[in-house]
């Protein structure tokens, strides 16, 4: 199974292609994210990881079209594309002057032409954002990564797992990090 590490930093990972511009991390493949047409062929990859990455890319919205395009035609039919991104409530997005885009859950649902052609049907007031991009990604997974310090809260008997769940759409730095897992729907053409 191909797979990217895309945006790799200082964290190489055997059996990936480790992808960045930075030249001291040494990746395999030296690149610029968001100069398009990135140097792999269509479908090369089963799995693309991106730890840390997508927040720092595409501060216009032409610029995330692009990346996101070039995503998806990298990413194999029905191939995985794991996204690792700091929550938008929690300061070390907002500590970081290098971030330029935050993300929610629903950011990714809108990257689905099944939720695209729902909400059409419903009039629903959304932003067609796959349609938009040009891409096709279901979420296949998702989770949210608590703030050590409420996790240890939690430990402690202080808090339940119930009262973070709801502070987490309440409350600044309860959640730490956002995990998505998208799956690129588009036709097997390999």
């Amino acid at each position: 199974m191909a797979k990217l590490n895309l945006g790799c930093g200082f964290d190489r990972r055997e059996d990936f292609v480790n992808a960045d511009n930075f030249p001291e991390c040494q990746p395999d493949v030296l690149m610029d994210i968001e100069a398009a047409p990135w140097p792999f062929e269509d479908n090369a990859f089963e799995y693309v990881l991106m730890k840390h990455v997508l927040e720092h890319v595409g501060a216009d919205f032409a610029g995330f079209r692009s990346v996101m395009r070039e995503i998806y035609r990298v990413t194999a039919p029905d191939g995985l594309v794991e996204i690792h991104v700091p929550h938008f409530r929690h300061d070390t997005y907002w500590s970081d002057p290098t971030h330029v885009r935050p993300f929610t859950l629903l950011t990714f649902e809108m990257m689905s032409k099944a939720k695209n052609d729902e909400w059409i049907a419903r009039k629903a007031n959304y932003s067609m954002i796959a349609y938009a991009l040009g891409v096709d990604f279901e979420v296949a997974q998702a989770s949210q990564v608590y703030d050590p310090r409420w996790l240890e809260r939690e430990r402690l008997g202080e808090v339940t797992r119930e009262e973070l769940r709801t502070w987490a759409g309440e409350r600044w730095n309860v959640v730490k990090e956002l995990h998505v897992t998208l799956r690129a729907k588009k036709p097997f053409d390999r």
